[in-house]
This record gives structure tokens, C-alpha cells and sequence, in this order.
């Protein structure tokens, strides 16, 4: 996502638990692995040069308690990035100790995009209900990724271009299930698209598309019904999923498949050279 002018973030406190938090974040990494990760405690520095996704290139932290020599290992962090050329993002959620939030106010850290996570029971599932004139069918990693460009607007046969291949060469790298999903037309035609990730009871949820032509016509809603479905038959209890906050359209959809706030997330940025 490429922003364009910076909304003041303020952080919030979760609708759950922290050990629920704790899972979610966890599930995360194993989503979207990093080409690089540099562990100092808690603090997971997840770094994945060239490629554009924050998640991949982002100081993480996974215990509230872990806050001691806060700001000598925000700089230590920050050397890391840059001898690699990567922006320096930190990524805020609740598990972030107190004192390393008080450093990056005092240090005046941009805080932008504000992300919520959402999960729900896998449980009481919809009928997966494909429009007429569509067919939905799981793929594989290769085909779906091709079928992802198509709907973002590339051309049939044309080379991936730089943000789509470090998608798919993060997810070649998952070590869990994935679940790919592409809807078409009965001409072939790509019209929405679905990535599902099964980590034991966990199934999270990304990349869920619809090209403009085709939108409004219950492709996404037919898409979640079926993923949930397909990750329930392999052991998934909890779904889940993250989607920009100012996002309205795709936050009615979810909350209509009874998706609820679990807590929410920002990206917090150095603007020292």
C-alpha cells in the first residue's frame, strides 16, 4: 500500500486477551515469512529487501515486558535496516512493550495505516453460493498468482511485475497449507481471487480481490464461504483476516460473515535519515 499523506494513528486497546493477540501475531509470520529475521528477544527485526509488503519489513515484538535498554535496541534495529536498504518501520500492536511506545512518541515516529485484525469462529458456515455465468475452483500456488495479476489489471502472458513476484516467491516459502482460490467466468476470464493459509486451528485469510468489472456480484462473499469451508475440513476452529481500517466496503462484507475486531495495528516510521 503506498501512502500518500500520513492520517494520525492513535493506538488502542485490544478487544481480547493478549495471548489471543499473541496467537494471531504468531500465526502471521508463519503467513508471510521473511527472507531475513533477526531475533533480539522478543523483538523480531522480519526483513525481506525488494520487497514492498511492511509486514515483511518491519521491527516486530511478541512480549509486553520485554521494554529494558528500549532505546539502544530501537537504534541497534534501525542500523539493521538501513545497512540493507529497507525502511524503517516498527510495527505496532498491542504486544509492544510501554517503553518502546514512549520512544517512538518522544522520537516523534510518523504512525500511519491503521489495521484491523479480525477473527471469528470457523463455525456456522454459508452455503458457498457461485453467481451463474462463474466457476470457483482451488489451484495452484503458480496458477493462482498469474490469475492474481489478472485481476489487479496485468495482461494474459505478461511477465509478473516486481510486487506480485515477491508476493509469490514470500508465499513459496510458506511451511504451512496453503488454499488458493480463483473465481472465473465460464470463458475463462480471471474475475476474483482468494488465498487461504491453514496453521494447525488458525486459518488465515489474504489477497482477496475483485477485478472492477466484476464487482458487487457476490465473488468475494461466495470466495470466504468456501475457504472457511475448505479450512474447516482441515482442522481450522478460528478464522482470520486483516484489513485496512478506512477500507469501509470490505469491513461491511466481513462483519456481515460475522468477523469481529480482535485488536488493531499500525506501522510507526522513522523519518531520520
Amino acid at each position: 500500500m503506498v501512502t500518500t499523506e500520513a492520517k494520525r494513528v492513535q493506538p488502542r486497546q485490544p478487544n481480547c486477551d493478549l495471548d489471543t493477540v499473541l496467537k494471531l501475531e504468531q500465526a502471521n509470520l508463519n503467513c508471510f515469512p521473511s527472507l531475513m529475521t533477526h531475533h533480539d528477544g522478543s523483538w523480531i527485526s522480519r526483513l525481506s529487501p525488494g520487497g514492498s509488503a511492511r509486514r515483511n519489513n518491519s521491527l516486530n515484538f511478541y512480549d509486553v515486558n520485554d521494554g529494558d535498554d528500549a532505546e539502544e535496541r530501537l537504534v541497534a534495529a534501525r542500523q539493521r535496516f538501513k545497512k540493507r536498504g529497507v525502511a524503517f518501520h516498527v510495527r505496532w500492536t498491542p504486544l509492544i512493550p510501554a517503553e518502546v511506545d514512549q520512544v517512538l512518541t518522544e522520537q516523534n515516529y510518523t504512525r500511519l495505516d491503521e489495521t484491523l485484525v479480525l477473527s471469528r469462529s470457523i463455525w456456522v458456515l454459508g452455503d458457498t453460493d457461485v453467481p451463474k455465468g462463474y466457476k470457483l475452483s482451488q489451484v495452484s500456488l503458480d496458477e493462482w498468482i498469474r490469475k492474481y495479476a489478472q485481476v489487479g489489471g496485468a495482461q494474459p502472458g505478461a511477465p509478473l511485475d516486481a510486487t506480485v513476484q515477491a508476493l509469490h516467491d514470500v508465499l513459496s516459502r510458506v511451511a504451512v497449507e496453503l488454499v488458493s482460490l480463483i473465481v472465473e467466468t465460464d470463458d475463462g476470464i480471471p474475475a476474483a481471487v482468494l488465498l487461504g493459509v491453514v496453521d494447525g486451528d488458525m486459518l488465515g485469510i489474504f489477497s482477496v480481490a475483485t477485478a472492477k468489472a466484476y464487482r458487487r456480484q457476490g465473488l468475494a462473499y461466495a470466495l470466504m464461504c468456501e475457504v472457511q469451508r475448505l479450512g474447516a475440513e482441515r482442522g481450522a476452529e478460528t478464522a482470520w483476516l486483516q484489513v485496512v481500517a478506512e477500507n469501509a466496503p470490505a469491513v461491511e462484507l466481513y462483519a456481515s460473515l460475522g468477523y469481529r475486531e480482535a485488536y488493531a495495528y499500525h506501522y510507526c516510521l522513522d523519518v531520520q535519515p
